[in-house]
């Protein structure tokens, strides 16, 4: 017998359950470094790769799992609860939003080549700004200090959505890549195959 290497599909559950994995993990290992962050990608990739009711369930398990940590242990105390609650609505059905786009807009393209996952890089740099635009809106309502304008929160915003869209044009690719790849052709398993007869009758 001789080891080999054969490529198993995954169920949508256990995809599902590895973007939320990497998503929570690459958003706490990134919040040294604003607006650099896999959620938006991943949120992407849940409504491209599996659709119907995980396109919501990815980014928001993402999200909840993570600001768990965040609001509990660096943020614990900072912000009062009607202001989290207030802000987690507008990033939330930002991600949502950001999911089912990714969905409608890159369903038909699936196939493994350099092509889907150009398009699908293209496509993240609008849904990027789309969700700093709805986002900042939703902090100039319930973060900003009173007196602030909306404008203000915007001009503020811009250089961060800059940062946004880079993170946005280098995990693209490389999280589009890693999980197309896993969806089109499953996961490497180790086993045993027989060995060639010629071998087996020495």
């Amino acid at each position: 017998m001789r080891l080999s290497v054969t490529y198993r599909k995954i169920p949508k559950p256990a995809l599902a359950l590895l973007m939320i994995v990497a998503g929570v993990a690459g958003r706490i290992l990134l919040a040294a470094a604003p607006n650099v962050e896999p959620v938006l990608i991943l949120s992407m990739l849940a409504g491209m790769l599996l659709g119907g009711i995980y396109a919501l369930v990815v980014p928001v398990a993402i999200m909840g799992l993570s600001d768990l940590y965040f609001y509990f242990v660096p943020y614990e105390g900072m912000y009062p609860a009607f202001s989290i609650v207030g802000l987690a609505a507008f990033v939330y059905s930002g991600y949502a939003f950001v999911s089912l786009m990714g969905g409608f807009l890159m369903r038909r393209r699936l196939l493994w080549r350099t092509k889907t996952i150009a398009i699908f890089t293209t496509i993240s740099v609008p849904l990027t700004i789309a969700y700093d635009v709805w986002t900042a809106f939703g902090n100039w309502m319930f973060i900003s200090p009173p007196g602030t304008s909306l404008q203000q929160v915007y001009a503020m915003q811009v250089p961060f959505t800059l940062i946004h869209v880079f993170s946005s044009l280098l995990l693209a690719p490389i999280l589009g890549s890693i999980f197309l790849a896993i969806h089109s052709f499953g996961v490497p398993v180790p086993g045993e195959s027989p060995a060639d007869t010629g071998q087996d009758s020495q």
